[in-house]
């Protein structure tokens, strides 16, 4: 037998095309499908509300369950409170993006229903306030809450912090950090007679009066649009608030793809968690006081303070 004639034509081993726009779009169709789950049982939940039901937290637990099933897995998702280290909180958020790995959970919740957990706020990297339906009044509150939330204690991460226990101190870049809290505004629908246009002006209106720290970073309405800012100058275009600080930023209004809208949410903050790098060390002390004055006893002879041979 020949083992080296009529060999096959290996130029043709090349991936099926056939579907090709649909395949590259996958993620984006995933997103429009969580879209419409939410929409959908956003309106349940309403329409439970007009015959008296409570559903109040429903919606933003939905929320929370969609974007946590597309997030990776080093991302935790959650409702609760968040707290710095001088005794500050800022009330309980509807969903938080925070680390479950470097960062500790300063009050466990009393059961694993419960929301009350409380967290460091150095520990977030995201905060969501989810309105079922968004008016004028619904936004400032929504918006006051996540200001409330970035006045809190948080020391910038610098530039060379690579990791959450690793820091380059040549790396560092001046004006430049790591650990820009990401916010978001987000309703599930319009109040009647709020155009999404509208909403959106309002939104960078209050911007305005806020400094960089401090600004809401998104403001996000399915079915009707994204509301993010951008460099006026530059790349990358959309602003990652770390290195691009003294840069003018523009607030870019997005009403023409309302099925999207959950998409620019998603892509908006993933790209945010893939760029971040907490600042976590001495978080373990910040959340607790220094010992009392002690006893200390010396050992001048013992055989463990003696030079190694």
């Amino acid at each position: 037998m020949v083992y080296e004639t009529n060999l096959p034509d290996v130029s043709q081993w090349v991936p099926r095309a056939n579907q090709q726009e649909t395949l590259k779009n996958a993620l984006m169709m995933t997103c429009m499908v969580a879209q419409r789950r939410i929409v959908a049982r956003a309106e349940a939940e309403i329409a439970f509300n007009v015959d008296n039901f409570d559903s109040g937290p429903g919606v933003e637990d939905i929320v929370r369950e969609e974007l946590a099933n597309l997030l990776p897995q080093r991302y935790r998702t959650d409702g609760g409170v968040i707290n710095d280290h001088l005794g500050r909180t800022a009330g309980d958020c509807d969903i938080i993006v925070r680390d479950d790995v470097w960062s500790p959970v300063i009050k466990q919740a009393a059961t694993n229903q419960s929301r009350r957990a409380h967290f460091p706020v150095e520990g977030i990297y995201a905060v969501i306030e989810v309105k079922q339906t968004l008016g004028l009044k619904e936004l400032d509150e929504a918006m006051k809450k996540l200001v409330l939330v970035s006045r809190l204690e948080r020391p910038d991460n610098p530039y060379g912090h690579i990791t959450e226990n690793q820091h380059i101190s040549n790396f560092d870049k001046e004006g430049q950090l790591l650990n820009p809290l990401h916010t978001t505004v987000m309703g599930t629908r319009l109040a009647t007679g709020l155009t999404f246009e509208g909403g959106a002006r309002r939104f960078g209106a209050v911007n305005t009066y806020l400094d960089r720290n401090h600004m809401v970073n998104l403001l996000c309405v399915l079915d009707q649009g994204t509301a993010w800012y951008s460099n006026a100058i530059g790349t990358p275009f959309d602003a990652d608030f770390m290195r691009d600080r003294q840069l003018e930023l523009i607030l870019q209004v997005n009403g023409k793809e309302p099925d999207h809208a959950f998409y620019r949410l998603y892509t908006l903050i993933a790209n945010h968690l893939t760029r971040s790098v907490l600042g976590l060390t001495g978080i373990f002390h910040r959340y607790g006081t220094r010992p009392p004055p002690r006893v200390t006893i010396r050992y001048p002879d013992a055989k463990f303070n003696r030079n190694p041979i």
